[in-house]
């Protein structure tokens, strides 16, 4: 029985300080969860300015095809190799829209491209507008003239595709 209690006791010595450093080393749980929710904030920002940058990269983009589009045209057409062109500037467009809080508009254009070269002019000026539109907004805007502007490119998209050879 001595053994026993004997035994009890150095087992008591040597768990007793083990359990309470273990515990010392750890911050309250409160400081965790802000810790870990200003970690959690600072990744959805992060997250947030990358796909922003994205945005703009696209913006650029679209610039960039309608002025190779406009080069390309020849005789009153385009080549069918814009045709690949063109589904990429909508593509972009319509994702423009989307993430500024568009939706789909049908309207048709007013007043509408007589030509190739007016609708190629069009496309240039939106693309041109859209940039500019788009470098003025933040992460966190919802912006109507890139919406409008992003609209327009699209219907303008759907035009030129009659000009494919």
């Amino acid at each position: 029985m001595t053994l026993r209690i004997l035994f009890s006791i150095l087992c008591l010595l040597f768990v007793a300080p083990a359990a309470g450093a273990q515990g010392a080393g750890n911050p309250p749980a409160e400081e965790q969860n802000e810790t870990m929710l200003d970690t959690l904030k600072r990744m959805q920002i992060k997250r947030e300015e990358e796909e922003h940058k994205k945005i703009l990269d696209k913006g650029a983009q679209i610039e960039r095809d309608a002025e190779s589009l406009s080069k390309d045209a020849v005789n009153g057409h385009l080549p069918r190799a814009g045709e690949k062109k063109l589904r990429e500037i909508e593509k972009a467009a319509r994702q423009i829209r989307s993430e500024f809080g568009g939706a789909g508009d049908d309207k048709p254009l007013d007043p509408t491209p007589a030509s190739l070269d007016d609708a190629l002019k069009r496309l240039d000026d939106a693309s041109e507008r859209l940039n500019k539109h788009l470098s003025k907004t933040s992460r966190r805007v919802i912006s109507v003239s890139v919406v409008e502007v992003a609209n327009e490119v699209t219907q303008l998209v759907k035009i030129l595709r009659g000009y494919l050879l």
